[in-house]
């Protein structure tokens, strides 16, 4: 695919499609199925899963990008750290099937637990593979692979539900078998392609460890702050209020679809902005307003659709199991999009200009504080409490990061955020309020969300142009 703008985003697309949109996809499926309970010990033991593996990284996956991205000498950098994950990987299973077969609680959380971290695994060792191709923004080989994997994972799916055989057994073995497949498959490609050699050098790991380690430190609260509320609900509260909590997380990372696609893109576009310089030019400052500003302005429009139309479509596909029995939480948790695709683009500029240790402190930071507001609104308010404890961190978390970008790299405007933010809101309050009908109150709230954005010249033309001028060179 030419290396355009629009390539570049189709291409890092059909990553975020296969990872973010088929992948929750698959959880929503499997969600009308299984009971909440049972919901909910997956919820916990996949968060488990991702969280061991996060620890395992070693914060090397940005640092392998920003290596690749800034010098074609680096490829090494993969070797070490396909080496790192699989032989991490292969280790704690090894440690977790053990402490399955040795434990005398026969919980069933315990149970799954090492079976969904083989799956998460395989994927984690799959990483350096696409985190070499991400560098090379060559987004679509990995993209479509993993397409792939996920159509066949919705496939096997749908032949144990006609056969009235779907259990928690067929979901791990499904999760593993389309996990090793992608690894297999993303493996042979960059051979083949001569991306990527098994040559493993001692020296470059240990340097590649040493670079990373700040950025561990991150990892290590990082998980802490994305995972703290799947696992303690579980721990605090109950398997049902898991499985309601965890179905509107999974409907909110399916929402954070457009900021997974430009992220990858962003990043790399700003490690070159930022050899040899730790500030941004006027002209770089102005591009990265301009990126701004049209982002804010997707992040708020989709918490407002998706609001509107949530309880409506879910109670009617899931029979009231899901939708305005867990509205609250996907509302709450919706309005931390604007936040998160705001701090997106404030972590990567920090990183791009080698801010570590501030980034460091602010996620580490977060992550006590996020924990600390789950252990206090969690026993009070279950899934509720999660979704306000992540809001309220959220909130906490972009100050920190907008204080760090502005003292050390460059001036930024919130204006965008707070209008789109409000506009959004006066919308979505105006549509409910004239009208019961839905399809009504959805054609009012974009109509007035459009309408205000562009009378107002809130969003332009050039802001796109903007935008396409800068992620295009």
């Amino acid at each position: 695919m030419k290396n355009t703008f629009f390539g570049k985003l189709l291409s890092s697309g059909l990553q975020a499609i296969a990872v973010q949109v088929l992948g929750g996809v698959f959880f929503l499926v499997i969600a009308a199925y299984l009971s909440k309970e049972e919901m909910g010990f997956i919820n916990w033991a996949n968060a488990m899963s991702v969280v061991l593996t996060m620890i395992l990284s070693f914060g090397m996956d940005q640092v392998v990008v920003r290596r690749i991205a800034a010098s074609e000498s680096s490829d090494w950098a993969s070797a070490a750290y396909l080496f790192h994950s699989f032989l991490g990987s292969c280790v704690t299973f090894v440690i977790l099937f053990a402490f399955k077969a040795l434990s005398n609680d026969h919980n069933y959380k315990i149970e799954i637990l090492p079976w969904l971290f083989a799956a998460q695994a395989l994927l984690f060792s799959a990483g350096p593979l696409k985190q070499l191709l991400n560098a090379k923004q060559k987004f679509a080989p990995y993209g479509i692979i993993a397409i792939i994997s996920n159509i066949i994972k919705l496939l096997a799916v749908y032949l144990f539900i006609s056969a009235n055989s779907l259990s928690i057994q067929a979901v791990l073995g499904i999760l593993i078998g389309c996990a090793a497949f992608e690894f297999a498959c993303v493996l042979f490609y960059v051979i083949a392609k001569g991306y990527f050699t098994f040559y493993f050098k001692k020296v470059a790991y240990f340097k590649l460890l040493k670079e990373a380690f700040p950025q561990y430190i991150a990892i290590l609260f990082d998980s802490c702050l994305a995972y703290a509320d799947r696992i303690l609900l579980l721990l605090l509260s109950t398997a049902i209020a898991s499985g309601d909590y965890g179905f509107a997380y999974r409907a909110y990372e399916i929402a954070k679809l457009p900021v997974v696609i430009i992220s990858p893109i962003i990043l790399a576009r700003f490690a070159k902005i930022f050899i040899g310089n730790s500030k941004l030019s006027d002209e770089g400052k102005k591009q990265v307003q301009g990126l701004f500003t049209v982002e804010m302005f997707f992040a708020c429009g989709i918490p407002l659709l998706l609001n509107m139309l949530w309880s409506p479509l879910l109670d009617h596909f899931y029979h009231g199991k899901y939708g305005s029995a867990n509205s609250s939480e996907f509302m709450i948790l919706s309005l931390c999009l604007p936040f998160q695709f705001y701090i997106n683009i404030l972590w990567t500029l920090g990183f791009a200009a080698k801010r570590y240790k501030e980034t460091t402190r602010i996620i580490a930071t977060t992550a006590v504080i996020n924990v600390v507001l789950n252990l206090i609104f969690i026993p009070l308010y279950g899934g509720n409490g999660a979704a306000v404890a992540f809001l309220l961190t959220s909130v906490i978390q972009l100050l920190m990061y907008y204080h760090n970008v502005k003292k050390h790299i460059m001036e930024f405007s919130s204006k965008a955020f707070v209008v789109f933010f409000a506009i959004s809101i006066a919308a979505y309050l105006v549509a409910v309020a004239v009208t019961k009908v839905v399809l009504l109150q959805l054609l009012v709230a974009i109509v007035i969300y459009l309408a205000v954005s562009l009378l107002s010249k809130q969003l332009q033309r050039k802001h796109l142009d903007i935008l396409f001028s800068f992620l295009k060179k």
